[in-house]
């Protein structure tokens, strides 16, 4: 197994366990109220990298003036952390798996 593949492996399976880790959180603090549980206040229990990161690490996003490359990059800081393991992981196999030797 190529090193690509073994590191898209372990972000993959990361990102699968940190959310996990997550929804079990969630799913146990509201287990008295159940009916509540699909509610959209569980996404601020997400870190994201703007809250995994020190404060003025992301500092330099202000200063792109381009608007399209702004919004992404700035969804990107704010996506939940879980997700964009997952999606490197994703695009490291789909890579490993393109760039194989045989």
């Amino acid at each position: 197994m190529k090193k690509i593949n073994v590191a898209g492996t372990i972000s993959l399976l990361s990102g699968v366990a940190m959310w996990g880790y997550v929804e079990l959180g969630n799913f146990m603090g509201k287990s008295t109220d159940l009916s509540s549980y699909a509610k959209q206040e569980d996404a601020h229990y997400h870190k994201s990298l703007y809250d995994s990161l020190p404060e003025g690490n992301f500092d330099w996003l202000d200063g792109i003036t381009w608007e399209p490359l702004y919004n992404s990059l700035s969804y990107v800081a704010n996506m939940p952390l879980w997700l964009l393991l997952i999606i490197v992981g994703g695009l490291l196999l789909v890579a490993g798996g393109i760039f194989i030797k045989k």
